[in-house]
Parts: structure tokens; C-alpha cells; sequence
């Protein structure tokens, strides 16, 4: 890549996208502009631009890709156009952040995977968590021998979200497990250092729709250790991950998904304040600037992957997440 900027593309208007913008904007990257915006509606999405001063804006995603001044698109559409989106993006020679869930099944994320590779264009799933400082430095702890060899994880989710639109509705790729549950799958993968599970199981309740509303997931390892998910889209917040070792045990107490402190061994507290930034939509959101960045890093060095969410780490997030769903009954 020539560029030493990043000219982005924001695809959506939505809630998420709106603060993707404005944590790029309150953390001042000088290598990041915001070039153009695309809704399904153009008045939407000239709002949208109005409101964080981006250039130029359309009426459809296509108009967006066929922008010469953009070179990388973040999407932010239902989870249901994710594939779709992902495709059209990746054969206008954009590169792409997608969040995620960046597919509702493994053969949708192929597809996504090999048009990337074939096309030479930088992908990578918005797992925007491993990129917080915080959360490499809670790793460290954890390897430092602090608590000793790790034994035992639980890592929850649970939020009162059930009546979203987006979360109940099937097509629109609704269900808990892929809006909140991948979190805690992806922070135990992340400190399980990938290695594939010996045994899923899940077992939970469904919505009237069909989509998951709850679930407990159970994941057993070589060397008898194991970790726990559990998730709900009808508590009241809980987002804490404990890891057990055979010397002591380390926890994220709240906000796993975006934290800013976490309790070490000697039962201490670390804290990592995040940038300043105006109010936003969804907890710590200034964080999302964290992953832009690593987006640029990727770039610069002529990376296709980043290896902190390369394909194949996503592959058994979502290896996880599609099981989890089949056992349900609720997988797509």
C-alpha cells in the first residue's frame, strides 16, 4: 500500500458507526480521515456526514466502493448483509474492517476469506477488545507465572438487550451469542492462546423468534482445564472474566468487551484510562480507535492479516460460536 493514510469509508449510519467516527475524531489520529459515508438513505447519510464533517456521502453502498478517494471501508451494517457487504467491498479493491459478527456461518466466512486472499486486499473482523492496551497487558499478567499454569476461566455477558430489533429478529441475523456471546469466546480463545477445544458444549434457551436468548457454553482443554461462557440478553450487566491458576487467580471485574482496569494477583488494581471523548453510543466506544490504528499498522507493513485477528483466529472464534449456535437451535 502506497498510502500512509488511511481514507476511510464508513458503510452505515448506524449507532456503531457513528461511534467508530467519533472516536477517530476524539483521539486525533493525523493518519486516519474520514472521506466518505453511504446509508441506504441519502438524507440519512448526509446527516451523517454533516455530523462528523466527512466530504462526500451517498444514497448506496456501491457509490461508496466506487469512491477513488477511499481505501479502506469499515462496516457497520446488521449482521445479516455482513457477507454481502464484506464481497462488494472487497471486489472494488477496498480494504476492510467488518464488524462482527463478520458472518452468521463458516461457509459465509469462507467466501469472505478467499475473495480477500484472492484479491490481494487487507481483512480483518473488528474484534476491537485485543487491541485495547489493557487487555495485552492482563495477558502478561496472566503468563508471568502470577497465578501459576491456568486451569479454569469464566468469562460472562450478559445485558437486558432482548427487545432490540436487531437482536430478536432473525433476519436480520439476530441472537445473543452473535452480538455480545462472541466477546467472552473471543477473550478466552485470545488467552487460551487459540488452541482448539477438545469438547463444546451449550446448552440455553431461544427467543420466540428462534434466536438464542441465553447460554452457557462449556469448553474443555488438554491437561484438564476449562472454561466457561455464559451469556443473556435479559440480566442486568455483567461482563466479568476470572482465570483461575494453581497459584492464584486474575480478573476483569466488569466490561470485558471494552475494559479500562482489571484486579491482579495480589489483588491490586490496575487501571488504564482511555482517551478523552465526547459521549457515545456503547461503553467505551473511544476504544474502537485502538483497532483503526491496527488496521494502519497492518498496511504499512503489507500485512493481508493482522496477526492479533489473522482469518484463522476468527475461524475458531466462530468455530465455537457456529456450535454453540447448532447445539441451540439456533444457527443459521
Amino acid at each position: 500500500m502506497s498510502e500512509t493514510i488511511l481514507n476511510w469509508g464508513i458503510v452505515a449510519c448506524g449507532l456503531i458507526s457513528q461511534d467508530f467516527c467519533t472516536a477517530l475524531r476524539a483521539t486525533k489520529m493525523p493518519n486516519h480521515a474520514l472521506k466518505a459515508c453511504a446509508a441506504r438513505s441519502l438524507e440519512r447519510a448526509g446527516k451523517f456526514a454533516q455530523k462528523f464533517e466527512i466530504p462526500s456521502f451517498y444514497g448506496s453502498y456501491d457509490e461508496l466502493f466506487a469512491d477513488k478517494n477511499v481505501n479502506i471501508v469499515y462496516i457497520g451494517t446488521t449482521n445479516n448483509t455482513h457477507k454481502e457487504v464484506c464481497l462488494k467491498a472487497i471486489n472494488a479493491g477496498k480494504h476492510v474492517l467488518c464488524e462482527k459478527p463478520m458472518s452468521l456461518n463458516k461457509q459465509d466466512q469462507e467466501e469472505v476469506f478467499k475473495a480477500a486472499k484472492e484479491k490481494g486486499i487487507f481483512f480483518m473482523e473488528a474484534l476491537w477488545t485485543r487491541f485495547f492496551p489493557i487487555v495485552k497487558k492482563f495477558k502478561e499478567q496472566i503468563t508471568n507465572g502470577s497465578i501459576g499454569d491456568i486451569r479454569f476461566i469464566i468469562s460472562n455477558f450478559m445485558i437486558p438487550i432482548r427487545e432490540v430489533e436487531r437482536i430478536k429478529c432473525r433476519e436480520l441475523g439476530g441472537g445473543g451469542l452473535l452480538d455480545i456471546g462472541i466477546y467472552p469466546i473471543q477473550m478466552i480463545c485470545y488467552l487460551m492462546d487459540h488452541e482448539k477445544p477438545l469438547k463444546i458444549s451449550c446448552s440455553g434457551h431461544l427467543m420466540p423468534s428462534g434466536c438464542d436468548e441465553s447460554a452457557s457454553i462449556t469448553l474443555l482443554y488438554k491437561n484438564n482445564r476449562m472454561a466457561v461462557i455464559n451469556m443473556s440478553t435479559t440480566c442486568v450487566q455483567n461482563a466479568r472474566t476470572s482465570v483461575m491458576g494453581d497459584k492464584g487467580m486474575i480478573e476483569i471485574p466488569d466490561f470485558s468487551w471494552c475494559p479500562v482496569e482489571f484486579i491482579k494477583a495480589d489483588r491490586t488494581t490496575h487501571n488504564e484510562p482511555l482517551p478523552g471523548c465526547p459521549p457515545t453510543n456503547f461503553a467505551n466506544s473511544v476504544g474502537l480507535s485502538f483497532e483503526a490504528e491496527a488496521c494502519r499498522e497492518a498496511l504499512l507493513k503489507g500485512w493481508k492479516e493482522h496477526p492479533v485477528a489473522s482469518h484463522d483466529k476468527s475461524r475458531l472464534i466462530h468455530e465455537i460460536l457456529n456450535e454453540a449456535m447448532k447445539q441451540l437451535g439456533s444457527s443459521y
